[in-house]
């Protein structure tokens, strides 16, 4: 067999990033754009798929003009899959996906149409697979998040940005420890521990985990290494000076104690004007200033999140 043919009948599984905060206007979106472009340079394959459905707007970040196809066509059966709706972007190795004309009645997707989506997700031609979510904690946000390999929350230097992405992170750790509850059908135990809360007994996840392994050991084992597994990864934005890292130390130690799960810095983006000419430009920054501190940046974030230890533990 040739090494073309070999190639080609090898299934690729994409690694699937999502991209969260809690609040808007901290830049997920230029943020996810340049990790993808960043990764699509390289010669990796990525899709980028809109999933800020009452605000879909990364046609826009890419210069593209509103997309003919996007997920409403798949949610009114206009289309049969994601990979009909797949887009082109000017950009080599790099597809979209928009969410663009959302429908209503796609701002609460139910559980069959989001399993169906995740599914389709995962069986994309493609490396890499960037979900920009919307704003806040809905449950299409929270399920998106909990589902992809990688969740990365990016968070500005600001009190408001900083206490949402808290808000953001406990709701996706419940909503996470839900599914694992679900999953193994232990709901009934984890009631009664939830119920030593009236009594002042459990106060956080990680006491939550005690109350859990002193009813049951070997279950609360398996919910442990299960909730382990959770551990996103910050982005700190628009910095200025060293601000950035100590913000990213103190909310690693915060989510330690409380959660008991490790969130790790995986990059810290300075703040840079060109971004925002890029933006009023409709031109990706990448594009239009490759040398930027944007640039580099981005760079710096991708080699991060991609390094070699870290991909083969997904």
């Amino acid at each position: 067999m040739s090494a073309l043919a070999e190639s080609k009948n090898q299934i690729t599984v994409p690694r699937i990033w999502a991209i969260g905060g809690g609040k808007g206007g901290v830049g997920k979106s230029v943020v996810s754009t340049g990790i993808a472009m960043t990764l699509a340079r390289q010669g990796q394959r990525c899709v980028m798929i809109d999933a800020d459905l009452g605000g879909a707007n990364l046609h826009t970040f890419l210069g593209m003009p509103h997309p003919r196809h996007t997920l409403s066509d798949l949610f009114s059966k206009q289309a049969d899959g994601l990979q009909d709706i797949l887009l082109t972007t000017p950009f080599e190795n790099l597809g979209l996906i928009s969410g663009a004309r959302a429908m209503l009645d796609m701002a609460n997707l139910n559980y069959l149409q989001k399993a169906k989506m995740i599914r389709q997700i995962s069986s994309l031609d493609a490396d890499h697979i960037f979900i920009d979510l919307g704003a806040g904690s809905s449950f299409n946000v929270l399920d998106f998040f909990v589902a992809a390999d990688d969740g990365l929350m990016v968070v500005m230097p600001t009190p408001t940005s900083i206490e949402n992405a808290y808000h953001f992170l406990r709701a996706v750790y419940f909503r996470k420890l839900r599914k694992v509850v679900r999953d193994l059908n232990v709901e009934g135990l984890v009631d009664s521990a939830l119920n030593e809360k009236v009594k002042g007994g459990v106060r956080s996840p990680r006491d939550l985990m005690t109350v859990l392994k002193e009813q049951d050991q070997v279950v609360g084992d398996q919910i442990d290494r299960e909730m382990t597994l959770f551990s996103p990864r910050l982005i700190v934005n628009q910095v200025e000076r060293h601000e950035g890292r100590d913000l990213a130390r103190e909310i690693e130690l915060a989510c330690r104690d409380f959660f008991g799960v490790s969130i790790n810095l995986a990059g810290i983006v300075r703040t840079d004007d060109r971004v925002l000419m890029s933006l009023k430009s409709r031109r990706p920054v990448l594009e239009m200033f490759p040398t930027s501190h944007f640039a580099e940046d981005m760079r710096t974030v991708v080699q991060q999140i991609t390094s070699s230890g870290e991909m083969a533990d997904g």
